[in-house]
């Protein structure tokens, strides 16, 4: 009996050491990793020599730049996918039998969208769903969806990735808007090609030209160069705010702006057209009640709310 329950015992430790390779992966390194686990650093390292201490061989190349799995550490990498994805099944059938969602759901977004009322629709939808553990990721730069760290994403703006499942949940308003010094000694006159002379702040994910809808209700391409480039969309309000240009952020970050008259709009009678705001993830990925359920949550509860 005690031989039967250590190696049970030895079965479940090298089943986490398996869990924590497998989220070392995902997230690219230790540090990384032992954040999104909840535990030190040193706990991480510690399961990931244990686990090729019982393979006999080194799964991660370790240089000062980044870690990258070895060929065997690829194949083991597979296999913790497969058991983790076995485990949201038992999960989803749990589910199915006792009528309660449970599993965890990694979403990442923009601040564009957390701002857009995404953090109440994860707090209603959690409280409505405690067997689900959320994380959500808030980050301007895109996500890899494809590497197997979050299970949705939230996009605003044209889809370019082909291997991605899509699902439209509204749209976002956005806004031209400069600091009034921005137009001292200067004069933005309501036509696109004294707009399209302007400094414009754009992110770098943005095309060097963007569409404006003009008076008459047409839309206009205004070519945009020497633009600002900047990585957030924090950051492009922040260099709106200092009188560095012409930016279109999301009209709901910049309302309070307005009002205070520390941000003004430089063109009265032009505007923006929204962007589109997807839910995105992997076509390869297998379905899961966790995601799906939370679709429907965001589609009737907070889609309404971005109409």
């Amino acid at each position: 009996m005690k031989l039967i329950d250590r190696k049970i015992i030895d079965m479940l430790d090298r089943l986490k050491s398996l869990a924590t390779f497998g989220t070392v992966l995902q997230e690219g390194s230790f540090r990384a990793a032992a954040v999104r686990l909840g535990v030190a650093p040193s706990t991480v390292s510690y399961h990931i020599s244990e686990l090729e201490s019982f393979l006999g061989a080194p799964l991660l190349n370790r240089t000062t730049r980044r870690l990258s799995p070895t060929a065997l550490g690829e194949e083991v990498g597979r296999h913790a996918a497969a058991i983790a994805a076995a485990c949201d099944d038992a999960f989803a059938l749990a589910s199915r039998h006792t009528g309660q969602l449970r599993g965890s759901l990694a979403v990442t977004c923009t601040s564009a969208v957390i701002g857009a009322g995404l953090g109440e629709a994860v707090a209603a939808f959690s409280g409505a769903h405690p067997g689900v553990e959320m994380r959500v990721d808030v980050s301007d730069a895109v996500a890899d969806l494809g590497a197997g760290r979050f299970d949705l994403g939230l996009r605003a703006g044209r889809l370019a990735d082909s291997a991605l499942k899509a699902r439209r949940i509204g749209h976002i308003r956005r806004q031209l808007v400069c600091a009034p010094a921005f137009l001292t000694g200067r004069a933005v006159a309501a036509d696109a090609e004294s707009l399209a002379q302007q400094r414009w702040i754009r992110l770098a994910a943005m095309p060097a030209w963007r569409t404006l809808i003009a008076p008459d209700g047409q839309p206009v391409d205004v070519e945009t160069p020497g633009n600002v480039v900047v990585g957030s969309i924090d950051a492009m309000i922040e260099l709106a705010l200092a009188g560095m240009g012409l930016a279109t952020p999301p009209a709901h970050l910049v309302e309070g702006r307005l009002q205070a008259g520390s941000l003004i709009d430089p063109a009265p009678g032009w505007s923006v057209p929204p962007i589109d705001l997807h839910a995105v993830w992997p076509a390869t990925r297998t379905d899961s009640p966790v995601r799906r359920a939370f679709l429907d949550f965001l589609l009737e509860e907070w889609a309404p709310q971005l109409a």
